[in-house]
């Protein structure tokens, strides 16, 4: 049977899945994990080749074990956002990748994103000024390392590195190009006035191509695939969770949680938040995802289980949490442990828990850390909301393992919430768009078969009217918060 394989390269791992083209059903995976380093404090890198490496085992593994179906129809990919590397003539590395986590371009960001230069740079590309993003770093690199900036024959991120490997072409999708701050989503090209503001020539950047766009795999490749196989460019790894969960009509939302977390709807212009709270990235020539990422999703609770509850399973610590009532009986928490991106969008703020007094158990902080993620990602799903009128949230990521955090999800947002049966809808969201840049599918709805729905949680309505009115009394607790960031 034919099959394509979405490639997803993410912050801790690859996975490589192989789909029948027809019925969605996955035919194998393997997936491979690197490191992420810290040289110094607030900086983030991983090693680029490293990452090339896990990527071609990753695809060999998994085109070795469908071996009997033959070379897959393509391979999409799906990557992480706003990492940067310096290449010099030769394509050879200068620097190790600098990914979204890392902070060093804080000060930066925060003078920039408060200018009039900021706030145009923002409003041509719809990425929200903040040290996750490539234009900051690049900004960064520019005053405090001039050589290498001047020297750099190309930047790239983490998905055009692996492109330029197997091909020898410096490629980047409409997609991931939307998410690096320097990258006109109306005009679908690099930006005339970001790169004047960066004294930075077009020539340095990737050229920039459909999502739909193809490259045949070339005989000898770095990698050892087979010769011919079509790669297709497909988008950043957001933008396809929402394609890969179905949130892709009007009225859907797509909430992930995972390490980090993110609330994202679709919409078929561009647009651009008057208060830089949200993003705007393209998903391919037609469509937009906006959203807004978090840096604190399940990490947070991790931390939670790891300082509180060294020796507790995660069900018996969820079952705990269960027996609180919803608002943890006045204990609340601000989950800004790591900074935050949206709704604050602050290196420095951080957080805390208020509402303390000696009643308060153990359960009652599990409660509060799992309420208090999900009233931080109410805050960016309320101006979503605001553009569109929201039916339906799919969610997805580890948090979903547990029913009274998913019912939680539901009754914090006051909408129905269905969980896809897989977790991998960065993979689908890459096989899907390959399918239909190999005129395999004329449309998206014609791969419903790859979206199927697992359970669903409707809300409590009495919850909800309760969770409304400490959403609020939250929203002024983050603007405390964020006014006491040293």
């Amino acid at each position: 049977m034919p099959y394509i394989i979405g490639c997803d390269i993410g912050t801790t791992n690859v996975k490589s899945v192989a789909f029948d083209t027809i019925s969605g059903e996955i035919l194998a995976s393997h997936s491979e994990s690197y490191e992420m380093n810290h040289p110094q404090p607030d900086w983030s890198e991983q090693d680029p080749e490293e990452i090339f490496q896990a990527a071609g085992k990753t695809l060999k593994t998994v085109i070795s074990e469908c071996k009997a179906e033959g070379d897959p129809v393509g391979i999409s990919f799906s990557a992480a956002m706003h990492g940067v590397l310096a290449l010099d003539k030769d394509g050879k590395q200068l620097t190790n990748l600098i990914i979204w986590a890392d902070n060093r371009s804080a000060d930066v960001a925060t003078k920039l994103r408060a200018s009039q230069v900021g706030k145009k740079i923002y409003n041509n590309n719809g990425t929200p000024i903040h040290a996750m993003t490539p234009v900051c770093k690049l900004l960064w690199m520019k005053k405090n390392e001039p050589e290498l900036y001047r020297k750099t024959a190309r930047f790239v991120g983490v998905k055009e590195y692996i492109v330029y490997r197997l091909t020898g072409e410096f490629l980047v999708d409409y997609s991931i190009a939307s998410a690096t701050g320097m990258f006109n989503i109306r005009e679908l090209q690099w930006d005339a006035y970001t790169l004047k503001k960066l004294g930075l020539k077009v020539e340095k950047l990737p050229k920039a191509v459909s999502p739909y766009h193809i490259v045949k795999l070339p005989e000898s490749n770095a990698a050892g695939l087979p010769e011919g196989i079509p790669l297709i460019m497909g988008a950043s790894d957001g933008c396809l969770a929402n394609l890969g969960s179905g949130a892709i009509r009007t009225g859907s939302m797509a909430v992930t949680i995972g390490t980090s977390a993110a609330v994202r709807i679709c919409s078929g212009k561009p647009y651009s938040d008057p208060l830089m709270q949200t993003f705007c990235y393209v998903l391919d020539e037609k469509t937009y995802i906006v959203g807004g990422p978090s840096n604190n999703g399940a990490v947070i609770f991790e931390w939670l289980m790891n300082t509180f509850f060294p020796k507790e399973e995660y069900e018996a610590v969820f079952k705990e949490a269960e027996g609180i009532k919803p608002g943890a009986e006045g204990l609340l928490f601000y989950p800004y442990l790591l900074g935050e991106r949206a709704p604050l969008w602050s290196s420095s703020v951080r957080g805390g828990f208020s509402g303390l007094d000696i009643t308060h158990t153990r359960a009652h902080f599990a409660r509060a850390v799992m309420e208090g993620i999900l009233l931080n990602l109410f805050g960016i799903g309320k101006v979503l909301m605001e553009m569109q009128e929201i039916d339906t949230i799919y969610a997805n990521g580890g948090f979903a393992r547990s029913a009274t955090w998913v019912q939680m999800l539901s009754d914090v947002f006051g909408k129905a919430v269905k969980l896809n049966e897989t977790v991998e809808t960065g993979a689908v969201g890459a096989a899907m768009m390959g399918l239909k840049a190999l005129g395999l599918a004329k449309n998206f709805s014609e791969l419903t078969a790859f979206t199927q729905v697992g359970k669903e949680f409707d809300p409590e309505k009495k919850v909800h009217e309760q969770y409304d009115a400490l959403s609020q009394k939250f929203a002024k607790g983050a603007q405390l918060m964020l006014a006491h960031a040293v």
